[in-house]
């Protein structure tokens, strides 16, 4: 996902385990070989399905729907400020809180400034759902 950090362009990412990595776009050229900087730890055995941001009451935030722990908000401001994690750790990092209520959800899309469409598999079946965004 693109987000401006400190007015430059990132790419905001996350993979299995869930770590959440920034990559600066500045990096991103031919031939170069590119590492994220890992800013959070989400939690083991979990994969991310999908992210958006969005921005509420003056503040930007990030949802992320994943396979094990719902769906997780994390503000998005101050990403700057999180040291870069290079060992093995539980999580920490950007803060999250769990959405209660939002399990199953595989796919997030922003409708608009205050909401959101979800698809969420819960009970054998598979629904499109509209949001407030939280």
């Amino acid at each position: 996902m693109a987000y401006q950090i400190q007015k430059q362009p990132y790419i905001l990412a996350a993979y299995t385990c869930t770590p959440l990595v920034k990559i600066p776009v500045a990096d991103l050229k031919p031939g170069n070989k590119i590492k994220g900087i890992t800013i959070a730890e989400l939690g083991n055995r979990n994969r991310p399905l999908d992210m958006i941001v969005y921005h509420k009451d003056g503040h930007d935030y990030i949802l992320m729907s994943n396979s094990s722990r719902g769906v997780m908000k994390m503000s998005a401001e101050g990403l700057d400020s999180y040291k870069p994690i290079t060992a093995h750790t539980e999580a920490t990092g950007v803060p999250y809180q769990t959405i209660a209520g939002l399990k199953g959800v595989e796919q997030l899309v922003k409708y608009d400034d205050s909401s959101a469409l979800i698809l969420q598999a819960e009970n054998g079946s598979t629904d499109l759902r509209s949001i407030p965004l939280p």
